[in-house]
């Protein structure tokens, strides 16, 4: 299953189509099909252990896809990737369907464009299904997303991230061989607003919030925005995916954040233009402000960009990295954004010194 490529209709047929809508028509599918492994597995994996989970979280387009990818290849660390499309709460159950007909880990770009090159054995952000599958009447609404609070989960919930996570460490212990010590890596841009459930739920976990400057950042977001909107335009199948997968982040399909119900008093249906993602931007990363602890890395983008192997170096060492060489050694793959920045004073004068002042809180407390 191909979600990576640059066009989803055309890299997609019709039996990994039908394959997608079985699996996500109702969420019930789901969680029959992790049921039914749970019984058939469970001695299996119900033993493993998970400590020091690495969670990465940001609004989209400010590098968490590639500190997710970097991180990967250490080969420290278990996590979801396109091999577990689209039964992805039951990853043994379909790993072992497919044994006999995987494709070829072929590189391509992803379908944002960004010269980002990924396989089906590259990482992505399929735990949102966990999410939705389990708490979709909380968390979706009809014009935005709802945070999550520590009160806001139930156990059902609880015991199937857990699980899953379980899962992936022993399919990925018998494929590497041996009993290797892996940990737990999660990249999902909507975690932003789960801060206090991550915590409570995994209190030794470390979460990296990647950020970039402001203009830079809102220049990125308003460019994919467009880009996948012309996409789903003429493509039904990409829109459903993203839903399905619960990439609300752009496109027709696109569903802010209600960060401290800034979007309450807003009159619908907003206008998606330059000064509502830059208010966005500043809801986001001053909600995840007000939850700043030790677990939490606060990464400037922009000053990895210059500094890379230095600042690599300090993150491999935050999250405790048993080789951090491996890391550091990709300090190569950083590279500039392909989108150019929006001008200040093309913005609200007042969205703008809120959003700077944000950025400042950021960049003095990042690593």
């Amino acid at each position: 299953m191909v979600g990576y490529a640059v066009s989803l209709s055309s890299d997609y047929s019709l039996v990994d189509r039908f394959l997608h809508y079985i699996a996500f028509c109702h969420p019930a599918i789901q969680k029959a099909f992790c049921e039914i492994e749970n019984d058939l597995f469970r001695k299996q994996f119900e033993g493993i252990v998970s400590n020091d989970e690495v969670f990465v979280t940001g609004l989209p387009r400010s590098g968490t896809t590639l500190i997710l990818d970097m991180l990967y290849k250490t080969g420290e660390f278990s996590t979801f990737t396109y091999r577990e499309m689209p039964f992805v709460l039951s990853p043994i159950i379909w790993s072992k369907i497919t044994r006999s007909f995987h494709k070829t880990a072929e590189l391509k770009e992803r379908a944002h464009g960004d010269g980002m090159q990924v396989s089906f054995d590259s990482p992505e952000a399929f735990e949102e299904v966990i999410w939705l599958t389990y708490l979709k009447n909380e968390i979706v609404k009809p014009d935005y997303l709802s945070p999550l609070s520590s009160d806001t989960y139930n156990p059902d919930f609880a015991q199937a991230i857990t699980n899953s996570i379980k899962k992936l460490i022993y399919l990925d212990r018998i494929s590497r061989g041996g009993d290797m010590k892996l940990r737990y890596l999660s990249k999902n841009n909507a975690n932003i607003s789960r801060i206090d459930v991550l915590l409570e739920m995994f209190p030794n976990s470390t979460i990296i919030v990647p950020f970039r400057h402001p203009l830079a950042h809102v220049g990125s977001l308003m460019k994919q925005h467009d880009r996948f909107l012309k996409e789903q335009a003429t493509d039904d199948f990409t829109r459903r995916y993203m839903k399905w997968l619960g990439h609300y982040e752009f496109g027709e399909s696109f569903k802010p954040i209600n960060f401290d119900n800034w979007l309450n008093d807003k009159n619908l249906p907003y206008e998606v233009n330059q000064d509502f993602w830059l208010e966005y931007w500043s809801k986001a990363y001053e909600f995840v402000l007000k939850k700043k602890n030790d677990n939490i890395i606060f990464l400037d983008f922009d000053q990895l960009l210059a500094g890379r192997g230095e600042i690599l170096a300090s993150v491999a060492e935050r999250i405790g990295l048993c080789d951090n060489r491996k890391f550091i050694e990709q300090k190569s793959r950083l590279r500039a954004p392909n989108s150019n920045p929006i001008q200040s004073d093309s913005c609200s004068k007042y969205k703008w010194a809120s959003a700077k002042e944000i950025y400042e809180q950021l960049t003095r407390l990042a690593m």
